[in-house]
């Protein structure tokens, strides 16, 4: 039976996840342990079907735009794999991090900017703190940011070392949606997400992936609940909505269990704008949520809407049926 389960990584990770989740709950390293159980069913996923249909030549030939706004460290290690049918975009505000961004992507076809994507074109200040990855174009002052200390840690990482004066742009007058079409969007800019995504103009990406808050945590940071608000208007509804965190032993322990932030995957929903998202191009719709690992999602929806079904969803469909 052993060796039958060693054939399948997946079965031993499934093996091992249950005790897991039984020590994160009562053990002092519940952050470390629960972040691993979801990195092992992260990387359980399956995105690569597509990748073995005939039609995906198709994506390659004319590739899904990818805009990662807050880029520090380049392209997402699970959409490596589909490098050949993206065509990146880069933000990258922080200047030491472009520069080390274009050492990295030198052999790759990438567009980088050393670029602030705000509200406005105009001078605003970037808040560069101690730990980088907590640098914004809001000050790390919000009224909960008290919730940020964690594991024995205080806040001083979000200390203020530097602030610097850059230029910030709209990215409607960035990317010109007559020019170039956001394909996928994904925002990691540590509160400023509204601001960005109420500059989207004509744009409606297939996929948006944006970091969160459910309170402010960087001075005047909207919320979720606003940014959900944008964004179903426009015709999209999170798919994913946060990390899952397990419940603590005790009361005093609520710390491990607050919802604080988290990356969000808004996709269209099934109204009326919704619709005319998917519409645009099925096919590029279908390569995005799959490589998010939602195909079952898309799947469903396509057949729900009474979707024609291009030729990459077929060919992924006969590619399922026959393994």
């Amino acid at each position: 039976m052993l060796k039958r389960l060693l054939k399948n990584k997946w079965s031993v990770l499934s093996l091992i996840r249950a005790p897991l989740v039984f020590v994160a709950k009562y053990y002092k390293t519940f952050h470390q342990i629960r972040n691993l159980i979801a990195q092992l069913d992260f990387e359980k996923i399956d995105r690569t079907p597509i990748l073995k249909t005939r039609a995906i030549k198709k994506l390659s030939d004319d590739p899904i735009n990818y805009v990662d706004i807050g880029a520090r460290g380049g392209l997402l290690e699970f959409l490596k794999p589909f490098e050949s049918v993206l065509h990146t975009i880069f933000f990258e505000p922080d200047t030491e991090e472009y520069l080390k961004m274009q050492k990295l992507l030198a052999n790759k076809q990438a567009q980088i900017f050393n670029t602030a994507v705000s509200d406005s074109n105009s001078i605003k200040t970037l808040y560069l703190t101690k730990k980088r990855g907590g640098s914004s174009l809001l000050h790390p002052s919000g009224h909960m940011i008290g919730l940020m200390a964690q594991d024995g840690n205080g806040i001083d990482r979000f200390a203020v070392e530097q602030t610097i004066e850059i230029k910030t742009q709209r990215l409607d007058d960035i990317l010109k949606f007559s020019e170039i079409k956001i394909d996928i969007l994904k925002i990691d800019t540590q509160g400023s997400e509204y601001e960005i995504l109420g500059t989207l103009g004509e744009h409606r990406p297939f996929l948006i992936c944006a970091e969160c808050a459910t309170t402010e945590i960087y001075k005047n940071q909207k919320s979720i609940f606003a940014t959900g608000l944008l964004l179903e208007n426009l015709g999209y509804f999170p798919l994913h909505l946060m990390d899952g965190h397990l419940l603590p032993k005790t009361a005093s322990a609520w710390r491990n269990s607050t919802q604080l932030y988290g990356d969000v995957i808004f996709v269209p929903d099934n109204s009326e704008n919704g619709i005319a998202i998917i519409k645009r191009d099925v096919e590029k719709w279908f390569a995005a949520l799959c490589m998010h690992g939602y195909m079952d999602f898309a799947l469903w929806q396509i057949d729900e809407l009474k979707i024609p079904k291009p030729e990459l969803v077929i060919q992924t469909e006969e590619l399922l049926k026959n393994n």
